[in-house]
């Protein structure tokens, strides 16, 4: 593989690699199966092939709150003094690099890249002093991770398939709180460093939880041909502003506890929040903390040691928003982390302290090559003998999956086990059903597609439906149905296998069921002004177009709740998240033409959002903005008006419709702290199709100015 060298202090950038001895494509239809097993086998039998090794972790995290310290870095990142026990490797996660307004949420990542950038300058050379390679460094709007890793070890090539990925939660996706993961392995054991900003807040703990639980099981990381999980690796450090509070209520007593001599550190660590959650296994299962012995790291009045104790301050409750945790993969042989200190640096430029971390995990080194070539010959060499000598066969344990009730943009899943029931390899993949062009649905998602077992294992087999936008109008106008057949078939031998392809074809039919429930998510605005009813209604019928609804009614009956319980003087309402049952609810009660539960206004918000944003078409096309900005008119008011004439009369409806509502809202800005900057980001994009030049925010903003109309 050829690296290419760049940055001015010499340090090897790995992030651009050129993988000239990678295999073909055309090599990969022949090999790929069987090299994957083979490697797969080789990694479960590691320990034959290795020889144990030590690795030191250093892991730091750091809200800045956008502020650049004139502070020396060094006394967060090289507390041990001496270059003899620097670590082998550094995990940098840092959090508010830049505000969290609109701009840098929904326009913008020029200003991210910057000061991710400029911390990147002014890490390496306040604490690595050159004796660091960079092997990947991401932002993410206030997110900015960095992993560095001694460069003798890169030299010896013991860093390999490194890959980072972001995940955008909180405030419906856009950024403003999230993740950034950065996975490889380290000789033979797999890492991965997660730096993440979750839900601010005291009263949001189960938001918290909830996008624990979203970046955990939904983050991927590709690298080539493989995608990872979190939960995939040997290792993962998990740092960052987890923003969990203590659960305490009177602040000046709080504050006795911490000044007092010594602090009443049991009190505070009984209230701490993530404690009690994790404890009860409502979040971060599995993973470990060393025991804390410093104070609270927030509030702090900037650029002071003090807590934030003013009266006529934005007060707040001390807490340990910032942490750093690990897990070990479970049952895996020899796999250990040894924690060696936790603290906090008393650096003073944030309202944050910075945290550090130093661990050693137990890793793996690959023996010389000749020894492991020889390993994986053997293997091989088995493998085949074992093919030659036996047909494969393959049982199911059940033949039906069954999905019951699939809601709209909710992933509905079935699985069975697929076991190797005779003496040799069998390798099975999914083909078309007769008369049909593909083997698998696009709406359907199966896991693993094709897989090769060895004699009498076994692998459980995942099916599940998810019926986004992009489908939900065929199932609601019954062009589609979850009822469909998947033909699970053994693939034909190859490379010296002596079963003919008769032999060894066989398939097994799996029949899929379900019954998707009718939503108004996802459907076309002409389709929801012709319903007569709401869509699960026994009674629904088309209506002729001159008995048609103005609007969609459930579009109405939403603002409607938002008009009449007050929702024009809630605060931060659109950039607030509800709660995800509450929301559930909402599109139940919308779908079934029931009576609103008693919900918060923000949950009732989201809905809004998220209606507007499952249409099946935009209410505003990118064809309709393209075509207005090639008339080539160089006035805003003459592009925005042009822009509105081109939508049909329902779209206009809509469009007018939701822009007067926002309108009411901002009359109330005074009481409700919004303004257009924070809403056009949350509307532009469920409004407008993404026309890639951001003429979207442009024709958005203009209308909402009072003083402009729509005629």
């Amino acid at each position: 593989m050829a690296t290419t060298l760049s940055r001015q202090n010499g340090s090897m950038n790995l992030d651009a690699v050129e993988a000239s001895d990678s295999p073909r494509d055309e090599d990969w239809d022949m090999v790929e199966n069987k090299n994957e097993l083979v490697d797969q086998m080789m990694l479960e039998q590691r320990h034959e092939w290795t020889k144990p090794r030590e690795l030191t972790i250093f892991c730091g995290t750091w809200n800045v709150n956008a502020k650049v310290p004139n502070e020396n870095l060094a006394a967060w990142l090289c507390p041990w003094g001496s270059e003899e026990k620097a670590p082998d490797v550094y995990c940098i996660g840092i959090q508010e690099v830049v505000e969290l307004n609109a701009m840098n949420i929904g326009m913008s990542d020029a200003n991210s890249a910057k000061q991710s950038l400029m911390w990147e300058d002014k890490v390496e050379k306040e604490a690595l002093k050159g004796k660091y390679t960079r092997i990947m460094g991401r932002h993410f709007v206030g997110l900015m991770m960095a992993v560095y890793v001694k460069t003798h070890l890169v030299r010896l090539n013991a860093i390999r398939d490194w890959a980072a990925e972001k995940l955008g939660v909180g405030k419906m996706g856009l950024g403003n709180k999230g993740a950034i993961v950065i996975r490889m392995n380290i000789w033979e054991v797999s890492i991965c460093f997660v730096n993440t900003h979750l839900t601010a807040g005291k009263s949001k703990c189960n938001n918290r939880n909830q996008d624990f639980e979203t970046i955990f099981n939904k983050m991927e990381i590709k690298h080539g041909h493989r995608t990872y999980t979190i939960k995939d690796h040997d290792y993962c450090f998990w740092v960052g502003d987890l923003n969990y509070r203590l659960n305490a209520t009177d602040l000046n007593d709080v504050y006795k506890r911490i000044k007092a001599s010594p602090p009443d550190m049991s009190y505070l660590l009984n209230a701490d929040q993530l404690i009690t959650e994790r404890s009860a296994g409502r979040t971060f299962q599995g993973f470990q903390e060393q025991e804390i012995k410093f104070l609270p790291t927030y509030k702090y009045i900037p650029n002071t040691p003090r807590y934030d104790d003013r009266e006529d301050g934005k007060r707040r409750m001390p807490a340990w928003c910032d942490r750093i945790q690990w897990l070990v993969k479970p049952k895996e042989v020899g796999l250990a982390v040894k924690p060696h200190f936790y603290k906090r640096a008393e650096l003073i430029c944030s309202d944050h302290k910075p945290v550090m971390a130093l661990f050693t995990a137990n890793a793996l080194e690959p023996l010389p090559k000749k020894e492991r070539d020889a390993y994986r010959e053997d293997l091989i060499r088995k493998l085949d003998e074992f093919e030659n000598e036996h047909i494969p066969q393959v049982s199911l344990s059940k033949n039906t999956i069954d999905l019951g009730d699939v809601f709209f943009d909710t992933p509905a899943t079935d699985t069975l086990v697929v076991k190797n029931t005779g003496k040799a390899m069998a390798e099975y993949h999914f083909v078309a059903v007769p008369g049909t062009q593909v083997a698998v649905k696009k709406w359907v998602t199966v896991t693993p597609a094709t897989c090769l077992l060895v004699p009498g294992a076994s692998k459980e087999l995942t099916v599940t439906a998810h019926v986004t936008r992009e489908f939900a109008q065929d199932f609601n106008s019954g062009k589609e149905s979850i009822d469909h057949f998947l033909i699970l078939e053994l693939i034909p031998g190859r490379g010296g296998r002596k079963q003919t392809d008769e032999m060894m074809r066989k398939s097994q039919f799996i029949s899929v069921s379900g019954k998707y429930m009718k939503s108004c998510f996802g459907c076309s605005l002409d389709y929801l002004v012709t319903a007569s009813d709401p869509v699960r209604s026994n009674r629904l019928r088309t209506l002729p177009s001159n008995e048609a609804h103005k609007i969609p009614k459930e579009l109405w009956r939403i603002v409607d709740h938002l008009y009449r319980r007050g929702g024009l003087y809630e605060v931060e309402l659109f950039v607030t998240d509800g709660y995800p049952d509450e929301v559930k609810g909402i599109m139940e009660s919308l779908d079934c033409g029931e009576p609103f539960e008693k919900v918060s206004l923000h949950s009732m918000a989201e809905t809004l959002v998220r209606f507007l944003s499952s249409l099946e078409f935009h209410v505003f096309s990118a064809a309709i903005l393209n075509q207005a900005h090639h008339s080539k008119t160089d006035n805003i008011h003459s592009f925005c008006r042009l822009s509105l004439r081109q939508l049909n009369p329902l779209q206009y409806r809509v469009f007018t419709y939701v822009v007067s509502f926002i309108r009411e809202i901002l009359k109330h800005k005074e009481h409700n702290k919004l303004s257009v900057d924070l809403l056009v980001p949350v509307f532009a994009k469920c409004l407008f199709e993404d026309d890639g030049a951001g003429k979207a925010n442009l024709v958005l903003s203009h209308f909402l100015s009072p003083e402009n109309n729509f005629r």
